[in-house]
């Protein structure tokens, strides 16, 4: 008997076979034991892969902090994640909040930094140099071409010509080192248990 018109109840659905897959929401009270096993093997081996990939990630990541090193020098590492701070407005306030702090210490302290209340006036140059600088920062940034001024202002042809100049300086030959050999597994630390780099990369996955 089908259902009345303008019922309101849904027609209860029921899983064809009567089993249900991995997909389905069904407790584990309702899991058959081997449908309990099935399912945990398949959670496990498919976590293995996302922490395998992780490790190899962050293997490839320490790898890479040290060609930064090699090319920029022992603060290079520290200057790229305070220009990815500063990409937030809330990482830029902070920063700011914690320059003024440090410059009040100096202060305190006898260093002659001069006396104003802020660190950070308002940037009084004309917007042109302004613009300039915008794009010359995006363009050697690797950001697309696109000016945030208006097609028939002195500022977008600033800025626009700011990016070209960004473009040009990593356009210049800048070479980089190739990445050193990948960070392996020492041998034997398998079979001791004892976590190596190659843990320690992934951040003690290996041990969860």
């Amino acid at each position: 008997m089908g259902r009345p018109a303008g019922s309101k109840n849904k027609p209860k659905l029921s899983v064809v076979g009567g089993v249900a897959g991995p997909g389905h929401n069904r407790s584990q009270e309702q899991l058959t034991d081997d449908q309990l096993q099935g399912l945990t093997r398949q959670h496990a081996q498919k976590r293995k892969s996302l922490v395998d990939a992780e490790k190899k990630a962050k293997a490839a990541r320490m790898n890479f902090d040290k060609v930064i090193k090699s090319d920029l020098g022992a603060t290079g590492l520290a200057n790229i994640k305070l220009l990815e701070e500063l990409e937030t407005p809330e990482g830029e306030a902070r920063i700011k909040a914690d320059m003024e702090r440090q410059a009040m210490v100096a202060r305190w302290a006898g260093l002659a930094i001069g006396t104003q209340g802020s660190l950070f006036d308002a940037d009084r140059r004309p917007i042109e140099d302004r613009a300039f600088d915008d794009g010359k920062r995006d363009g050697m940034s690797g950001k697309t071409l696109q000016p945030p001024h208006a097609p028939d202002t002195v500022a977008y042809g600033r800025y626009v010509e700011g990016w070209h100049a960004g473009q040009a300086i990593n356009a210049t030959g800048i070479k980089q080192k190739p990445p050193e050999a990948e960070l392996l597994r020492k041998e034997g630390a398998e079979v001791s248990g004892k976590p190596d780099e190659f843990d320690e990369a992934a951040g003690g996955a290996a041990a969860e």
